[in-house]
């Protein structure tokens, strides 16, 4: 039951989402993942946090 669950969240998340690659230096990620964890957060939350922020920022821009 667990993979059938399994497959049918993969399905949807394909349907759902689309994947943004991003290539860093070794050393700036773990820089990157280490201020996060001290901050009790993780990359990937601070990377959607500031996409939205910066969405946000921009229309508000525009409006002007």
């Amino acid at each position: 039951m667990a993979e059938s669950k399994y497959k049918a969240q993969q399905k949807y998340n394909r349907k759902t989402y689309v994947r943004f690659p991003l290539d860093l230096k070794p050393d700036v990620l773990e820089a990157f993942r280490a201020a996060c964890k001290a901050r009790g957060t993780t990359p990937t939350t601070e990377i959607k946090r500031f996409i939205a922020e910066y969405i946000d920022k921009a229309a508000q821009e525009l409006e002007e």
